[in-house]
């Protein structure tokens, strides 16, 4: 198992996305969590789509986030840098 450092970057999956009312479910690998407040930008196939910001509630492994700009899809990335 690999230690993943801040450093890297912080970086989650898209689990589920809903465009109309402008959140996501982010799940992020063990060990790793965005924080309530977070700003994290939304990647796909390496192109940034948009942004959220981090709200919660957290359940286990994944936390909810508000779409502040632009889209997000299931599969997408969300990473704070």
């Amino acid at each position: 198992a690999t230690i993943v450092t801040l450093a890297e970057g912080l970086s989650g999956k898209v689990s589920t996305a809903n465009n109309d009312l402008k959140f996501v479910v982010l799940t992020f690998p063990v060990g790793q969590m965005a924080r309530v407040n977070q700003h994290l930008n939304i990647y796909r196939a390496g192109l940034k789509v948009g942004e959220v910001n981090v709200t919660g509630p957290q359940r286990e492994d994944s936390i909810v986030a508000d779409i502040t700009a632009g889209e997000a899809k299931a599969s997408d990335e969300g990473r704070d840098k």
